[in-house]
């Protein structure tokens, strides 16, 4: 399993620009081809969406059991201890971008796969390893799939965590555009933070522009531009946030004064675990420039409490509502920001948007995805099947069905649930630098998912 997991490891399979039969790019079409290539060569019958998705199928009947993991990832940003598409196994880790979300999954449900076709097993019905290739960007690979292909009777995703998902919070990415600011036109300011809304982001730059007012200005005020961060009235609206001076670096550059933001990456459902480097970026604007449309957007997009300041919070089992600002970009003087936000059932999403709008006055929001919360009962015969085979492997009778924060596949196909292939108490730091996964961990998976493909056969054939 390790030797394929890397040749999937070393490919970048970040979204790219469509070409022909390659919809999600160049790098993602070529992860699908290794993936049918790898499930020929363990004789199971093969199958492509037109570039969307592909699979690997074993067994007969009428019946067809689903497993839905996906090839793509989210860029690989900076920090890295290890070369991020190469796996490196060491003190019983593998380091690399997917090797928890979802390549080394991935492998390990195709692995299972074909050891029952190796065994020769009597399942009673197909099953079908459907693998995507745009979950990180949207989960377009699916809905196509769901449009043109066979809808599994029942299935999981092992994109998740163990012991099994019994449900999921909404998802909304919103892209908020202000009018054009004046201040930031005339300041030359170029501002950019982030690649995807369900990412953290963990660095932030902005450059105001040689030869304008605001760059002579602060040039006249500040000899050594280091201390700029630290000077009274910039520190004071940055701690009015809880910012620190200290995160921030200062530079001058033949383009204009660089302030650049440090930050710590964390996934978009967990924002409370990173630290935000788009918000210190914003509110170093907002202490430059004054502007309104900053001034909102500091107010109610980048704080931590940005939910309660909205009016918009809520909590289920589920957990609490989060608000990421995962991508920023200032330049020619208009400000764009988009957010993830994770909404519990009990949310209102009408209310949410139309809060949004009363708030950021003036502002266009638009809709780039929207997936609806996901909830099935813990006595599921999905749910409590997958739960048996788990305690039966692992031997963990304590572990309970889960309520999380983070999406899945399992929201585009019926009866679908996600299953793994994170054990309770560990973070293997998903789309966080140095992304990492037990070896001892990667290797019991084949054994929950052979067993878990044979108790779904036995329960819906």
């Amino acid at each position: 399993m390790l030797n394929d997991l890397a040749e999937f490891i070393e490919i970048e399979s970040v979204l790219g620009e469509p070409e022909e039969n390659a919809p999600f790019g160049r790098e993602n079409a070529r992860a699908l081809a290794l993936f049918l290539e790898k499930a020929a060569a363990y004789g199971l019958k093969t199958g492509s969406d037109g570039g969307y998705a592909g699979w690997a199928e074993y067994g007969d009947g009428e019946t067809l059991i689903g497993v839905l993991a996906h090839l793509d990832v989210v860029p690989a940003g900076g920090g890295w201890s290890y070369d991020p598409f190469r796996l490196t196994v060491k003190d019983g880790n593998m380091y690399g971008r997917g090797v928890s979300d979802d390549k080394g999954p991935l492998v390990a449900c195709l692995h299972a796969l074909a050891r029952l076709r190796r065994e020769n097993a009597d399942l009673g019905c197909r099953v079908r390893l459907i693998a995507g290739c745009n979950e990180e960007t949207g989960s377009e690979c699916i809905k196509h799939y769901v449009r043109h292909c066979e809808i599994p009777k029942a299935s999981f995703t092992p994109d998740a965590d163990f012991p099994v998902v019994a449900s999921e919070k909404g998802i909304a990415h919103l892209k908020i555009t202000f009018p054009r600011s004046e201040a930031l036109a005339e300041g030359k300011i170029t501002a950019q933070a982030g690649t995807r809304p369900n990412v953290v982001p963990n660095a932030a730059t902005l450059l105001i522009g040689r030869g304008s007012p605001l760059f002579d200005a602060l040039a006249a005020e500040f000899r050594d531009v280091s201390g700029l961060p630290h000077a009274e009235r910039i520190a004071g609206v940055l701690k009015d946030y809880g910012c620190d001076p200290a995160d921030f670096a200062c530079e001058m550059t033949d383009d204009g004064l660089r302030v650049t933001a440090r930050g710590i990456a964390a996934h978009g459902s967990t924002p409370e675990k990173g630290d935000n480097a788009a918000a210190k970026i914003l509110f170093m604007l907002l202490a430059l420039t004054g502007d309104e449309s900053v001034a909102a957007a500091c107010e109610y997009l980048a704080p931590r409490d940005a939910a309660e300041r909205l009016g918009i919070a809520a909590e289920d089992a589920t957990g609490a509502l989060t608000m990421n600002l995962g991508v920023l970009s200032a330049v020619g003087g208009v400000l764009s920001l988009t957010v993830d936000i994770r909404t519990p059932a009990c949310s209102d999403y009408a209310d949410i948007k139309r809060r949004l709008a009363e708030a950021l006055t003036g502002a266009e929001i638009t809709e780039l995805h929207r997936s609806e919360p996901l909830a099935f009962d813990e006595n599921d015969t999905l749910v409590s099947t997958l739960l048996g085979v788990y305690r039966k492997v692992t031997g963990d009778t304590a572990s309970r069905p889960l309520h999380i924060g983070g999406g899945t596949y399992a929201k585009e196909l019926p009866n679908c649930v996600g299953f793994g292939a994170v054990f309770p108490g560990t973070d293997t730091r998903m789309h966080e630098p140095d992304e990492f996964y037990p070896v001892a961990a990667f290797e019991k998976l084949e054994t929950i998912y052979y067993e878990a493909i044979k108790a779904l056969c036995a329960a819906y054939r």
